[in-house]
């Protein structure tokens, strides 16, 4: 049987498999595609499947009665990184402006 925590942890799993998912169709359509059955663009879409995985970790934070929020050093950190190798894409050749 799973606990509590195992239950949440894989709710995170299945709401990054949902963000996949949106990719995947931004891919493929474009971000501002609309869903025909939800009327939704994919941005939409994007957007809130990114909020409901933030909520499912609030959750999973509340499980451990840690008040989390989102550390604004490690998002800088991180989109340091993305922007490095987007450069690195672009010296490949493989990203256009």
């Amino acid at each position: 049987m799973n606990t509590k925590l195992d239950h949440l942890i894989g709710c995170v799993g299945e709401e990054c498999g949902e963000i996949q998912q949106v990719i995947g169709k931004i891919i493929r359509f474009g971000i501002l595609d609309t869903n025909p059955h939800t009327k939704n663009t994919n941005w939409v879409e994007l957007r809130k499947e990114v909020h409901d995985l933030v909520a499912v970790y609030e959750m999973v934070c509340d499980e451990f009665d840690r008040v989390e929020t989102l550390d604004r050093k490690l998002i800088d950190k991180k989109k340091k990184r993305v922007l490095k190798y987007m450069e690195y894409a672009r010296e490949k050749g493989q990203l256009e402006d």
